[in-house]
């Protein structure tokens, strides 16, 4: 997966390697969580390895937890795990509909590539002012390091990370979910 901040597409890597939570959710309403892993998202190859070991084999949905990217659900009716030791690939950047609802953003023309939407600092599901206010407030504290505010994985949160969020704000961007 790719968080839309960090995306360089000129260098067509992320600015940094970053924890990512994965959770299988249950195919069906209410949609439980069954199991949760996680990984590093390498910032070359934009993969991880999770380790589900306590998910019977079934039809799950995938669903990605970052520090400052929106949650974001794999395709609808979801993916087939089997618990055998099996290792299984499902790649969030080959294209939108690859998320529920096609929640997620064109990062790059060339290669085509998908990342999760950035700005949701305070993980309540939408991207909107109280996000946008936080990380006004770290740029004009000059707030340095490994900060949710700082979407661009730079650690440094200024108005380039304010704009991302902004620009996702008003597009309304919000978790999709089934």
């Amino acid at each position: 997966m790719i968080m839309e901040g960090m995306y360089s597409a000129s260098a067509k890597q992320l600015a940094m390697r970053d924890t990512v939570k994965l959770y299988l959710g249950s195919n069906v309403s209410p949609y439980l969580v069954i199991d949760s892993a996680k990984s590093l998202i390498d910032s070359v190859t934009y993969s991880g390895t999770f380790e589900f070991n306590n998910a019977p084999t079934g039809q799950y949905y995938l669903v990605t937890k970052h520090r400052n990217t929106i949650e974001t659900w794999s395709r609808p009716s979801g993916e087939i795990l089997v618990n055998n030791g099996s290792t299984y690939g499902y790649n969030f950047t080959s294209s939108a509909s690859q998320a529920f609802g096609n929640n997620m953003t064109q990062v790059d023309v060339s290669p085509s590539r998908f990342g999760v939407y950035s700005g949701d600092v305070n993980q309540d599901g939408a991207v909107e002012g109280s996000d946008l206010s936080r990380i006004d407030n770290d740029a004009f504290n000059f707030i340095t390091g490994y900060v949710a505010t700082d979407l661009t994985g730079d650690n440094v949160v200024d108005a380039i990370d304010a704009a991302i969020c902004d620009n996702n704000a008003f597009n309304l961007v919000v978790v999709s979910r089934p």
